[in-house]
């Protein structure tokens, strides 16, 4: 049973508003979710641009391409702007996220050697490999509970929190057995598979927390406690988005989890696992998908800002010319940006890879860039949008044909409004839209320390030459 044929029923055990679920295909947003999610795989079936041949002639996803030129990282863009459109970019973690990581990985897995224990770096082979064959979904959870920041893992372990973090309870001759829990781990509920790593943080101290590994998401004594959904029904014309899928960001528990040696990457070596995230080469490939997804959430956005201008007659005011100008020029900033980013890459190995200061410029940036289109959608369509009536009210025949006819303008029917208005609702201020902002916020990282590591890797050399040129001419001079 995998994502890609629709059959969650594998024994994983999920819960969710407030009871666990027996059979997930009885649930409705996980079925809408779950569709939207397989068009990845719908295209692979039916673009053939989607997929390359490998050596052997089997057809394989152009998400596992490993890149050895710009033109490389150019075709995985096109692959990860089709799969980002079939949500408008409001799934953030579609499995070409984690699988573009798993493509890059065996070219650095031999930084994870081997121990007694296992060999590491045959592990990420063999995983890969699998990953790659059968197209597979990966999750990844990565994010520790924040209990107490001021506080080190093991002090808190010490301190009986059991679910600070993941960490190894018992070690066997064939595996270990985790406990723990990891947050915010994004679209889990629906994955084949699920990577658990840590960024990088951990003292020495820290070494029974020193994990990577992967296991099933019906491994016994995993526990997927999804959040609160924002889901409103099943009517799509009073909520296009929020009632079309729901991302469903999980806190996942790991119940004294077995994991065989064969499924470990890093086992209680601390240098190892801060290591793994950036070392692996996961951090950067990841990253280049991450901001082309949010190029296509951005141009959806601004293009709903643009429409709403248009369809409420507001283009011909000067000032709402100038902020639709100002829309579209972030919007061409970000998409250069990403361009930038494959042009200007190098090579890392035998790896072609995208230039890591741009992408995270335009982590930084394209934050800023979505909120200001929200706040534009949220002014046009202002009171408009907080008026609009449910669709059942069209259908009372005392007041419909009012409605209709107080409702329609020369630019739009009434219905087209409700509608276009009600997607401006939902992307701007419902809680479906709510926590796509958080998300684009919060998702790759405390925005000042992306600020801070941009700043600390700038090549300043040219400026500082120029800088040292005239301060040198001046020093050397004499006033005349």
């Amino acid at each position: 049973m995998t994502t890609k044929n629709g059959n969650l029923n594998d024994g994983r055990e999920v819960f969710f508003n407030g009871k666990k679920i027996e059979d997930l295909t009885t649930e409705v947003i996980f079925s809408k979710t779950l569709k939207v999610i397989q068009r990845y795989y719908k295209l692979r079936e039916t673009d053939p641009s989607m997929s390359f041949e490998d050596e052997n002639g089997e057809s394989i996803s152009k998400l596992f391409i490993t890149p050895r030129s710009t033109e490389d990282l150019i075709e995985k863009r096109k692959v990860y702007e089709k799969i980002a459109r079939e949500s408008c970019g409001m799934l953030g973690r579609t499995p070409d996220f984690i699988d573009t990581g798993v493509a890059i990985l065996p070219e650095y897995a031999s930084v994870l050697g081997s121990d007694k224990k296992a060999n590491y770096f045959e592990n990420a082979l063999n995983w890969a490999k699998t990953i790659r064959h059968d197209d597979l979904f990966v999750s990844h959870a990565i994010q520790n509970p924040q209990l107490d920041r001021s506080k080190g893992l093991q002090q808190l372990l010490d301190q009986g929190e059991e679910f600070a973090g993941v960490w190894i309870k018992e070690q066997r001759e064939d595996g270990v057995v985790v406990r723990g829990a990891k947050q915010v781990n994004t679209l889990a509920p629906f994955a084949d598979q699920l990577l658990v790593f840590n960024l990088p943080g951990l003292h020495p101290e820290d070494s029974k927390f020193a994990l990577a590994f992967w296991l099933p998401l019906n491994a016994k004594g995993v526990k997927t406690v999804c959040r609160k959904p924002t889901f409103r029904g099943d009517d799509l014309r009073d909520h296009p988005l929020a009632n079309a899928f729901d991302e469903l960001d999980a806190f996942i528990i790991f119940d004294d989890v077995f994991i065989p040696n064969e499924n470990l990457f890093v086992c209680g070596n601390v240098d190892l696992s801060n290591a793994f995230f950036a070392g692996s080469g996961i951090f950067v490939h990841t990253a280049h998908q991450d901001e082309v997804r949010g190029s296509v959430k951005l141009e959806f956005a601004t293009a709903l800002a643009v429409k709403l201008a248009e369809k409420l007659g507001l283009t011909g005011f000067t000032r709402v010319q100038e902020i639709l100008g100002n829309l579209t020029i972030n919007l061409e900033m970000i998409r250069a940006s990403v361009v930038a980013s494959e042009s200007t890459g190098h090579m890392e190995g035998d790896v072609y890879t995208p230039n890591m200061q741009i992408l995270l410029a335009v982590r930084s940036t394209l934050t800023k860039y979505y909120d200001e289109v929200l706040s534009v959608i949220a002014e046009f369509s202002s009171g408009s949008a907080v008026g609009v009536p449910d669709f059942k009210q069209f259908e009372i025949p005392e007041i419909a044909d009012i409605l209709k006819s107080s409702l329609t303008s020369p630019l739009m029917l009434a219905e087209e409004r409700a509608l276009l208005l009600n997607l401006a609702w939902d992307v701007a201020n419902e809680s479906f839209g709510q926590r796509q902002r958080t998300y684009e916020l919060l998702h790759g990282g405390n925005p000042m320390f992306i600020k801070i590591q941009h700043w600390q890797n700038e090549d300043l050399s040219a400026g500082n030459d120029m800088i040292n040129r005239i301060l040198g001419d001046a020093a050397k001079s004499k006033a005349k």
